[in-house]
């Protein structure tokens, strides 16, 4: 592999990396639109909150990469159960810390866009398990 393939290469995923980091945030904005009073829950229930952004973090992390993966952007196994799980520990972790260490949860938080990157990192550290 020549070093302009290796370039192309890591561009591309960088280029999918930035894209599942912004398909959390527009998986978490379509969700808080069919949500009424969603912007009320950090304070009110904010176990609820930490499901919801889990899941919309995973969702976007896991479809956008598991579609470079289908259109052959990335060349990786695919592995979808051990990516999936990468991306939901990856989401749920950070989030978990967030909520018994922050009180209430607050938009803006830190550990929401740590949370977020380490979802995307899970995503390609559960390709290499198995």
């Amino acid at each position: 592999m020549t070093t302009g393939q290796k370039t192309t290469r890591f561009i591309i995923w960088l280029m999918v990396a930035i894209l599942q980091l912004i398909s959390t945030q527009a998986a978490t904005f379509l969700v808080s639109l069919l949500a009424p009073g969603m912007e009320n829950f950090p304070q009110t229930q904010p176990v609820l909150f930490v499901v919801i952004l889990g899941i919309t973090f995973t969702a976007g992390v896991f479809l956008v990469g598991w579609l470079a993966l289908k259109l052959r952007w990335l060349k990786m196994k695919p592995k979808p159960a051990a990516r999936l799980v990468g991306a939901l520990v990856g989401a749920y972790l950070p989030l978990v810390i967030a909520l018994f260490l922050y009180h209430p949860l607050e938009p803006g938080n830190p550990f929401f866009f740590i949370a977020m990157l380490v979802s995307v990192a899970g995503f390609y550290i559960g390709g290499l398990a198995g």
